[in-house]
């Protein structure tokens, strides 16, 4: 397998030596990774830089790895001579960072055409398929060859030695050529990362995670556009057994593998559901749910200096996401509300949710908080002047109640890449 690991950051009066080509006896010897979202953002730049390289670094920890080396529009990373399991080891972890591009093992040698035609012929050792082409991108002006002559050398050379057909529209595999600073990266394979923008560029969120298939991938979601999130789940244990918070912590230490540690927050509702069920006209049961559910999360946010409230509500996909009802679950909370999902298909959720690997436990079956007491016939229109005088006669100490009785757990991932809570 091989493997790139590249990205951008300026240091200071850093110096800019070559790795030792003597390499060549080993098949990579650098890490690059590639960013995309981040080249644009102008003298902010810096700034999500070095929280992309910190969260590289929580992913990588545990691994060996040597020096990490910030040069013009790319990253880095010396590993020491890796065994083919961490190779894999490096590839699930990276491919789980947000703000990554794309990343590759690399042969970083001599900005010198022979030393560039050594690194290539390791790459297309063994190389299957017939046409190639070769790429070249030389950041660094000084270097006397321009890229369409390395290209010219390498693509000759190519041909010569391994007798492959040059195809510059629809070839099998591309030879990358990297020239910047006073480096050369030479590599066949990019590895596609997430993309978005580092976890934590946003700030703090969180995400109501219901157990179900969609919230799950809503936070995934947010995620990758830089938020970093914390988790409220809302039972009715006793009246529910306990399989739907362990399901949900489950959830949520497969997302901890996209973000290291979180919190999760598991929130007693029954006895707001016994006084809405009790007191209120049944057929707003489930707005009424979800509007006590605002106020609750919303205080549980702001103790943790969460800014947003993150659901997977999904638009017309069950009573309460029509327009009319999630203007009213709105109304219950002065927080911004954060919807990603609004208006996906729903195949769409699932597949995302199958890609980031949190399907097959959201589909078993579990004893939802907010399928209990239901009515046959959920109202999917309501607005928010008739639910504030329903909500007159519940007490409202319980939604402080509710906050204070919550049991909170952090979930850590280990440097194993397994996952404890605590």
């Amino acid at each position: 397998m091989e493997f790139l690991f590249f990205f951008v950051v300026f240091l200071k009066n850093q110096t800019n030596n070559p790795i030792n080509p003597s390499f060549l006896c080993h098949p990579m010897n650098a890490l690059i990774v590639h960013y995309s979202e981040i080249a644009i953002k102008g003298k902010n730049r810096p700034w999500f830089e070095k929280l992309l390289v910190e969260n590289i670094k929580k992913q990588l920890h545990g691994l060996p790895h040597g020096q990490i080396k910030r040069i013009f529009g790319r990253i880095v990373i010396e590993p020491p001579q890796l065994k083919e399991t961490e190779y894999e080891a490096y590839s699930e972890r990276l491919s789980r960072v947000f703000g990554l591009s794309d990343f590759s093992f690399v042969h970083s040698v001599k900005q010198d055409i022979e030393h560039m035609k050594k690194a290539v012929a390791l790459v297309m050792k063994d190389c299957p398929g017939q046409t190639f082409r070769v790429l070249t991108k030389r950041s660094n002006k000084q270097f006397p060859m321009t890229s369409l002559d390395v290209n010219k050398a390498l693509g000759e050379y190519v041909i010569k030695e391994f007798g492959k057909t040059l195809d510059l529209v629809d070839a099998e595999h591309n030879v990358y050529v990297e020239i910047v600073n006073s480096y050369c990266f030479v590599y066949r394979k990019k590895i596609r990362g997430p993309g978005g923008l580092p976890v934590g560029a946003s700030g703090k969120v969180a995400v109501l995670l219901s157990g179900g298939i969609d919230s799950p991938v809503a936070a995934w979601y947010v995620m990758k556009r830089g938020c970093s999130p914390l988790y409220i789940h809302f039972h009715s244990h006793p009246y529910t057994n306990a399989a739907s918070k362990e399901k949900v912590e489950r959830l949520a230490k497969l997302l901890a593998r996209y973000k290291p540690e979180s919190k999760l927050y598991l929130v007693p509702f029954i006895d707001i559901q016994k006084q809405i069920m009790t007191k209120t006209d049944k057929k707003y049961r489930v707005i009424l749910y979800r509007r006590y559910m605002m106020r609750i999360a919303e205080a549980i946010a702001r103790k943790e200096n969460a800014k947003a409230l993150v659901t997977g509500e999904n638009l017309a996909q069950v009573a309460s996401q029509t327009t009319d009802n999630m203007a009213s679950i709105q109304d219950a909370t002065s927080m911004l509300m954060m919807r990603p999902l609004l208006c996906f298909d729903k195949q769409e959720i699932i597949n995302k949710a199958i890609e980031i690997g949190t399907y097959e436990t959201s589909i078993e079956p579990h004893e939802d908080c907010c399928s209990l007491f239901v009515p046959l016939h959920p109202a999917t229109a309501s607005d928010s002047v008739t639910l504030r005088k329903l909500e007159k006669d519940i007490d409202a100490s319980l939604i402080e109640a509710a906050v204070k009785m919550s049991e909170k757990k952090t979930i850590t991932q280990n440097f194993s890449g397994q996952t404890t809570t605590s």
